[in-house]
């Protein structure tokens, strides 16, 4: 299941160079170096918009640097902070690509409720609520969109987590999903749906 780490997230592809863009700084590796504007996975076949004022951070393994250049886990896509430095790890949209491996015939609603048990896991006994589900296109894909309320036992405050999830072709998962406090939802969500909106699918390479 996704974790969203600023600085580390676990991966299961295998290694492979990474086929990001070169950076601005050629001596960094893709790990880092932040992202503004249309970004463009190669490994999954996506791009988004990283809207204004917010910057996108790799969302994979970390990557080795060596003299030739670097060598990195596949691309899965981006976290989108959206704090003041430093940045809280519970608020954020994570923007996640991914071989769907958990079910040998998924279905986008299976995607869906995946994420909900992962919000169990983390949540205070029977404080889960599905505030709503929607069905929706992402990047022409059939989606399905879920909002979950529920107490955070780590943080002991209550969150949300918007979760949008589609399937290409049955075998790659695309999750867009907001994770912030309560509080802040009313705030996050709009740049939230600009991120939705603003994904567009690519050709697999």
């Amino acid at each position: 299941m996704k974790l969203a780490v600023l600085v580390l997230v676990l991966a299961s592809s295998g290694l492979a160079e990474s086929r990001q863009a070169k950076p601005a700084d050629e001596a960094a590796c893709p790990d880092a170096v932040s992202s503004t504007g249309k970004y463009e996975n190669y490994s999954y076949g996506f791009t988004v918009v990283i809207p204004k004022n917010v910057k996108g951070f790799w969302n994979s393994a970390m990557c080795v640097s060596r003299a030739d250049g670097c060598t990195c886990m596949s691309d899965h896509g981006r976290i989108i902070p959206l704090s003041a430095e430093p940045y809280e790890p519970e608020r954020h949209i994570e923007v996640y690509a991914g071989y769907a491996a958990d079910f040998d015939d998924p279905t986008v609603q299976q995607e869906v409720d995946k994420h909900v048990d992962w919000v169990r896991e983390r949540s205070r006994e029977n404080s889960v609520t599905v505030v709503s589900q929607s069905n929706l296109l992402l990047g022409g894909l059939k989606a399905r969109r879920a909002v979950v309320r529920y107490f955070d036992k780590k943080l002991n405050a209550w969150m949300i987590e918007d979760t949008v999830e589609a399937l290409r072709r049955r075998d790659i998962e695309y999750s867009v999903y907001l994770r912030t406090r309560e509080e802040a939802y009313k705030q996050d969500v709009s740049v939230f749906d600009s991120v939705v909106r603003s994904f567009r699918l690519r050709k697999l390479e």
